[in-house]
């Protein structure tokens, strides 16, 4: 009997008795990423390349996947590791789009520039993706 009573203070103090409340788990770190982002700033081994929302750029984070819209639907895999990213595996729809004009050579220099990048932060409500010569700056949008 005294080993029961034992065992169950045991089993209650451990939260395994039910009613005890579960811990919820922690949301993954890049799950702060998740949504929807307008590029507003693009610097690459070429300049400055983004001026405000031109060509309204779009880039969505959605739990291991980004894609977005320029002419073209994009997309590809994005894995975050801290502050690190790489985002691979791309692939794009292949229509050809003549307005607003230079749309394609700026969904080109995008597309290239977004898979160099190593870098993801948040700041102040800004996503940063930077690296290999590449700055991009997103804010959210809905």
């Amino acid at each position: 009997m005294r080993k029961i009573v034992i065992s169950l203070v045991l089993a209650a103090s451990m939260g395994l008795i039910s009613g005890c409340a579960v811990p919820t788990p922690t949301p993954t770190p890049s799950a702060q990423y998740n949504q929807n982002w307008v590029l507003v700033s693009g610097t690459d081994d070429q300049g400055y390349w983004v001026k405000g929302d031109e060509g309204a750029t779009r880039l969505t984070i959605d739990n291991g996947q980004v894609s977005g819209q320029i002419c073209n639907s994009w997309g590809g895999d994005i894995a975050i590791d801290g502050s690190s990213v790489a985002i691979t595996d791309l692939y794009s729809t292949e229509m050809y789009c003549t307005e607003p004009e230079g749309i394609m050579d700026r969904e080109t220099r995008f597309l290239n520039d977004i898979s160099l990048v190593t870098t993801i932060e948040l700041v102040d409500g800004s996503l940063l993706l930077s690296g290999g010569g590449v700055d991009l700056k997103f804010v959210a949008y809905h």
